[in-house]
């Protein structure tokens, strides 16, 4: 039976997190910034945001239902489904509680180490993806990570997650490894 690897990203595809990074903005920062705001954001103390967002303000997170219902009938037929997380390993724990609350149980979670969080999100996400071979498929919520791949010509199909609605994004099938 073949089967094929699903490489999901966590943050604002399977769960959008952006309630739980407001929540920390307003707490630490006193402003009411929304999610995008705070990732654009160039000042000192922005990983404080992550952390606390992430820690306490973790049960804000919504989870993408129709992704996750999807990702169960995928694993029934017998895929494999790893979730990546660009966030710090430390708060693994969250994403293991958030993935189990729904029920969705996944082969693994991947997340970054002390060293690869000094890695631009797209640069550790692309080297993890060029780890797995096979029959892969990627689901991000941001185009320009889902463009540096498919650039950087990583032998997967690509599929861009927004408000729910997963679009096939440019393909890299016939790229060799």
């Amino acid at each position: 039976m073949s089967f094929k690897i699903l490489l999901v990203d966590f943050d604002n595809t399977l769960f959008n997190t952006d309630p739980c990074v407001e929540q920390a903005a307003l707490e630490l920062w006193g402003q009411k910034l929304t999610g995008e705001q705070v990732r654009k954001e160039k000042r000192p103390g922005k990983s404080a945001i992550y952390s606390l967002a992430y820690t306490k303000y973790h049960y804000l997170a919504e989870p993408n239902v129709d992704l996750i219902e999807y990702l169960k009938l995928r694993i029934k037929q017998g895929d494999k489904v790893f979730v990546l997380t660009a966030r710090h390993c430390s708060v693994r724990s969250y994403v293991d509680f958030s993935l189990l609350s729904h029920g969705l149980i996944v082969n693994g979670v991947i997340c970054r180490t002390d060293d690869e969080m000094k890695m631009k999100d797209e640069e550790w996400k692309a080297q993890i993806i060029s780890i797995f071979k096979g029959d892969v498929e990627v689901y991000d919520d941001k185009e320009e990570n889902l463009r540096f791949f498919y650039e950087s010509k990583l032998p997967v199909k690509l599929f861009l997650v927004k408000n729910r609605v997963i679009t096939p994004y440019l393909n890299n099938s016939n790229f060799t490894s």
